[in-house]
């Protein structure tokens, strides 16, 4: 009798010998593929884990979010819904780019074609962004999309898309400014001085200066707590004059607001003091977040970039 061949899967670059190391090693793409191509059913059989294939080959869903949402409950793995449901969103705007890129290929569009499909498909992502102005994992990344694909477009359109999602997702507002290319169309630009102090120059810009000022207003409105729902996230409590671990390191996140007389840090960041002044409307991205306080009313106002 011929000898089972044990193999490994390689997820996120690692093998992958045992339960354990899938679960440390979770990769969305590559076991999406693995549970397409059914390596992972024979990973699993071949490796005797009998009652998880049981329970793969048992999904009956077609979609990719309820397949991986289903994957990470069977094998258990920590994961963060929606960094997940992210994931999945860029996933398939990646598979819809390659059958575009074939069709294209196939087919010998010419440049006129190519444009006008290159125009739809950014006026579709800001639907759907419209279409779903509390769904974070969706805004986050149509607007990673449109930034990476459509970066030309959003040039010329950024200020006509900003007032669009100001009247209808302050949600979607707040995720232009926490992607990394993005925000730079909204926010002042950070300038150097000669003695080492960094200031914050909008002045030549009025149509910036404009959207940055009703970025500024919004965040202070008493609708905004109530748009962002579960997205903002707040602390308030004295710390004894110690730093509290608010946030892990290795996770981002965006300070909203907090008021003077606190500080903020990214994690573990010695030297890293972060005062009122110092994140008042500039919208500071940190690693993890440590905070201090001699207050149990001040309020720190944040979201998950």
């Amino acid at each position: 009798m011929a000898k089972t061949i044990k193999f490994n899967l390689i997820c996120d670059g690692n093998p992958v010998r045992t339960i354990e190391d899938l679960q440390n090693n979770f990769s969305i793409e590559d076991v999406l593929e693995y549970y397409s191509n059914s390596l992972l059913h024979r990973w699993l059989r071949v490796r005797g884990y009998n009652k998880e294939l049981e329970t793969v080959s048992a999904i009956t869903s077609k979609e990719s979010m309820e397949i991986i949402k289903e994957l990470i409950r069977i094998f258990d793995v920590v994961a963060d819904k929606t960094q997940i449901e992210e994931s999945i969103y860029m996933l398939q705007y990646l598979d819809e780019r390659k059958e575009l890129c074939a069709i294209y290929e196939q087919e010998n569009y010419n440049a006129t074609h190519i444009i006008e499909d290159y125009e739809t498909g950014y006026r579709q992502l800001v639907e759907g962004i419209l279409e779903n102005p509390e769904d974070v994992a969706k805004i986050k990344a149509n607007i990673a999309e449109i930034t990476s694909n459509y970066a030309w477009i959003l040039k010329l359109n950024h200020r006509n898309l900003f007032y669009i999602l100001k009247e209808k997702s302050m949600l979607a507002v707040m995720c232009l400014l926490m992607n990394e290319s993005s925000r730079n169309y909204y926010l002042p630009v950070e300038k150097a001085n000669e003695d080492g102090t960094v200031t914050f120059d909008i002045s030549t810009n009025r149509d910036k200066q404009s959207m940055y000022n009703a970025i500024c207003s919004m965040i202070k409105t008493a609708d905004f707590v109530t748009a962002l729902g579960e997205n903002l996230l707040s602390f308030a409590g004295i710390t004894d004059g110690y730093w509290k671990d608010l946030e892990p390191k290795g996770k981002q996140y965006m300070i909203i607001s907090m008021e003077d007389g606190d500080y903020v840090r990214s994690s573990g960041l010695s030297g890293g003091d972060l005062g009122n002044p110092d994140v008042t409307n500039k919208f500071v991205i940190v690693d993890g977040i440590d905070y201090k306080s001699n207050s149990n009313t001040r309020k720190l106002l944040y979201m998950e970039v």
